[in-house]
């Protein structure tokens, strides 16, 4: 069978160079996914040409979202931002979801997926938000640190076998506050911070706040979320 083709978006730092962590690649491929990176492009020609090319597109974690993009200022809580970086993912994620591609998303992704339409973030966790739960985990990044909650009639819960907990990783300082047009919650942690949504409309948008890349290996939830998005790119 051929490999469905993922558009994975790049980091990209201060000068425009371009990476990708090697986890991300791995998990695409070992869920029978072709990846291809995606760089930093300026031409709007090149983008939609890629979000064709592409059955599948995949944004990954990296630098905090710009504030402007939902209407805050940005505080001095807030990590390093890439708005050239945002400006790229806003026009392919726009793209993909007119052109109906199956959509994954993975920490930075969410946030990325909530601004976008039109939901709000918390600019810093714990200088926002009362929580005993450590989101930046003392563990290795490919160990779990909690769980997390999924919800009943979602397509999660679904794709679990009806489990109401599953295990996460955890490695983030900023997360979904307001919830954007159509989102609708998968998870949640034990304090009741935003873990996974999906688009209500059908699409295949999926999200997460976790890593599930990094713990395809020792956990057969987490390597359920890229078999899945691999099935839907087919």
């Amino acid at each position: 069978m051929k490999q469905p083709i993922i558009g994975i978006l790049a980091e990209v730092d201060e000068v425009c160079n371009n990476k990708v962590q090697n986890s991300y690649i791995c998990a695409i491929e070992r869920s029978e996914g072709l990846p291809v990176l995606l760089p930093y492009v300026a031409r709007e020609e090149t983008v939609e040409q890629f979000v064709s090319f592409c059955n599948g597109i995949f944004f990954t974690g990296g630098a905090d979202i710009e504030p402007r993009r939902y209407g805050e200022k940005i505080k001095s809580t807030c990590g390093s931002i890439k708005p050239y970086r945002d400006e790229l993912e806003f026009k392919v994620l726009k793209k993909a979801i007119a052109q109906k591609k199956p959509i994954l998303a993975i920490c930075r992704g969410i946030q990325l997926v909530n601004v976008a339409l039109g939901g709000t973030l918390y600019q810093d966790i714990s200088t926002e938000i009362q929580t005993e739960l450590l989101h930046r985990q003392t563990e290795p990044k490919n160990m779990p640190s909690h769980e997390v909650n999924v919800m009943e009639n979602t397509p999660l819960h679904e794709l679990v076998g009806g489990a109401g907990r599953i295990t996460a990783n955890s490695f983030h300082h900023q997360a979904i506050k307001n919830l954007g047009e159509g989102l609708a919650v998968m998870a949640t942690a034990d304090d009741g911070m935003v873990e996974a949504v999906y688009l209500q409309n059908g699409q295949y948008l999926r999200a997460y706040q976790w890593h599930p890349e990094r713990l395809c290996d020792i956990d057969e939830d987490n390597r359920r979320i890229f078999a899945d998005f691999i099935e839907a790119c087919r």
